[in-house]
């Protein structure tokens, strides 16, 4: 089962009141996808939108060569596809389970009269689209202006979790391999691995209990 507590917990839903959000609960359903399941393909003309509840999910595109290149991975309270809220559309990636997830999904039928009955929710879309296109544009400027372990840098911020606790580390998830990262900036393995051992011997971030910690985000931003 899931509340208004839990949607608030989506960074589209975090600014509305209870009162917003209950004539919503029920348009949603509740899915559970296993390993290797794909949500849906790059291209595939859609009409949901999907909130992680649990698991990790892969989003990727395929290269003109063929190749696969990782977009994000998407954990706990993480939404995709939210561009789809307003009409149907094609998805822009390849959404993959990369562990046994469970999803909240939302179709967008009836949404638009939703939108125009409960106004707010349409102020928080476009605030979370808007606030996604900036980290974009602020990601790309990145990579036109550093070298390739500034963008990786760069990188592992983006993807860094909150601290489970304040006495505690900000933090990438233990399953992204470095072949993985890599895909991400359209560098090679090696130079992830060197970039990620100069950084331990640095003290900027550690590996403990199989994820990466990352001990000084500010070393992290700053790195050319």
């Amino acid at each position: 089962m899931f509340d208004t507590q839990t949607l608030k917990r989506f960074s589209l839903f975090s600014s509305l009141a209870d009162d917003d959000l209950n004539p919503l609960l029920s348009q949603f359903k509740v899915r559970h996808y296993r390993k290797g399941q794909i949500l849906f393909v790059e291209g595939e003309i859609g009409s949901h939108i999907f909130f992680v509840l649990s698991g990790q999910i892969k989003l990727s595109k395929t290269l003109a060569d063929g190749n696969e290149q990782i977009l994000d991975w998407c954990g706990p309270y993480d939404s995709l596809a939210e561009i789809l809220l307003i009409e149907s559309g094609p998805y822009p990636a390849t959404a993959e389970v990369i562990h046994d997830s469970q999803v909240l999904v939302l179709s967008n039928q009836g949404i638009s009269e939703f939108l125009v009955q409960h106004p707010k929710l349409g102020v928080a879309l476009i605030r979370t689209l808007s606030k996604r296109l900036r980290l974009n544009q602020e990601f790309i400027r990145i990579l036109t202006s550093r070298s390739t372990a500034g963008i990786l840098a760069a990188l592992l911020l983006r993807l860094a979790r909150p601290a489970p606790n304040p006495s505690e580390h900000i933090y990438v998830d233990g399953t992204l391999t470095h072949k993985d990262l890599a895909s991400m900036i359209g560098t090679s393995r090696e130079l992830v691995n060197r970039s990620i051992n100069n950084w331990k011997r640095l003290g900027i971030i550690q590996i403990q209990e199989g994820r990466l910690e990352i001990l000084k985000p500010q070393e992290l931003a700053d790195w050319p």
